[in-house]
């Protein structure tokens, strides 16, 4: 799991990884938060050539929440082939679930990707387009 810092690092890996990448939101203080980082750690060396876990610390680094319009974490957006094609937002009782679900979804069919993307819904939260960035 790797943290960042700036809005601009996220866009380059998403830009140039080709793996799912799963950003988590979070922050020291959130409970919830602390009992999913194991978690994705383990999700992250199960699956290392499919998928790539960052966390962002929220609390130190505001202007992830800003961009995009983060009500609560821990929150993680899924990536995919450039695009987002998943927001989940957690609650305490819900760990467990996120990950069995990412276990599923990145061993389905066809290395878990496509199946994935036509499952999940398409989501309006900010893309990564330098558009975007300010």
């Amino acid at each position: 799991m790797i943290e960042i810092t700036k809005i601009e690092e996220l866009q380059y890996i998403v830009n140039k990884d080709p793996r799912v990448i799963l950003v988590v939101f979070t922050s020291a203080w959130c409970t919830p938060c602390n009992l999913l980082i194991p978690q994705l750690q383990e999700l992250e060396k199960r699956y290392a050539n499919k998928c790539l876990v960052i966390n962002v610390d929220i609390y130190k680094y505001k202007a992830f929440m800003n961009f995009f319009s983060l009500q609560s974490i821990p929150t993680m957006i899924y990536y995919y082939n450039k695009k987002i094609w998943d927001t989940l937002t957690i609650t305490g009782a819900d760990i467990g679930t996120a990950y069995e679900n990412v276990s599923i979804l990145l061993t389905e069919h066809n290395d878990g990707v496509q199946p994935m993307i036509r499952a999940l819904k398409t989501n309006p939260v900010n893309d990564l387009d330098s558009t975007n960035l300010s």
